[in-house]
């Protein structure tokens, strides 16, 4: 599993935060696959980047705007 920030150096801002995450689940394993040994997922996200999108994040806590418009 890749537990260390040298190990996956793009992700190493979100490495506390997944290790967080990874506690809500019973067995999580986190492997890293370089592009050129999964072409499937690499082609999933550069079709995706290509596509106009809206994307809304939503946190556990809901911002204030949201919770006074419920």
């Amino acid at each position: 599993m890749v537990s260390e920030p040298e190990e996956w150096p793009a992700f190493e801002v979100y490495l506390e935060d997944i290790k967080v995450l990874m506690g809500s689940f019973r067995n999580t394993k986190i492997i890293y696959v370089p592009r050129t040994e999964n072409s499937r997922a690499d082609g999933l996200a550069r079709s995706a980047r290509k596509q106009l999108s809206f994307v809304v994040h939503m946190d556990a806590v809901l911002p204030a705007w949201f919770a006074e418009s419920i």
